[in-house]
């Protein structure tokens, strides 16, 4: 990686470089703390004080890892599909992108995991927010499909078909059907012919 001339070894190189100058950009003037707001603390301990939680701890970090980002698509979901009735870059969409993301660190930080975890957790969770939005625009997409009737066909003749002649009972009187060809035209499936 430090020598090497593949681009894997040259973005790491590039990477490497660069990220010690945001460290120390962002980094925070000496004598200054920040603190982690007291309604996130409490939240973050409550969580940890859940069974779920108490445990996750002791497990591995790949089960650690794989039920957190679990966790993070399927809480990604409907927000994927919330997302997918906003426009796009507004309050709206930002939060239902974002809405899931506290839940997520906190239920990562208390079952103790290491920020090196945070890269699945954050894929996990783009991965359900596609989903979501995927399967509501198919979902959309068949709706307005099913709404679309035979008649409403551009320059086309109602469509015919042949029906054979029968004796039926409808609506409580004997229909006898001739051999011709029904019309479909502007009637809907809620008509009832009596």
């Amino acid at each position: 990686m430090q020598n090497g001339n593949c681009p894997i070894a040259k973005s790491y190189r590039a990477v490497s470089n660069v990220l010690p100058l945001v460290a120390k950009v962002i980094q925070p003037p000496p004598g200054i703390k920040y603190k982690c707001p007291q309604a996130v603390v409490a939240a973050r301990a409550a969580i940890a004080r859940t069974a779920f939680a108490k445990n996750l701890r002791p497990q591995s970090l790949p089960t650690k890892v794989l039920v957190i980002g679990m966790l993070g698509m399927a809480a990604n979901v409907p927000l994927g599909i919330w997302r997918e009735h906003t426009k796009k870059f507004s309050p709206a969409w930002f939060a239902a992108v974002h809405a899931a993301v506290p839940f997520i660190a906190m239920l990562r930080k208390s079952v103790l995991m290491p920020k090196s975890a945070m890269a699945f957790t954050i894929a996990a969770s783009v991965l359900g927010q596609v989903i979501g939005s995927r399967a509501e625009r198919y979902r959309l997409k068949a709706a307005a499909a099913g709404k679309v009737s035979i008649t409403e066909t551009s320059g086309v003749d109602p469509i015919h078909l042949p029906v054979a002649k029968t004796k039926d009972k409808h609506c409580g009187d004997a229909v006898n059907w001739n051999a011709v060809s029904l019309q479909l035209a502007a009637t809907s499936s809620t008509d009832v012919f009596c």
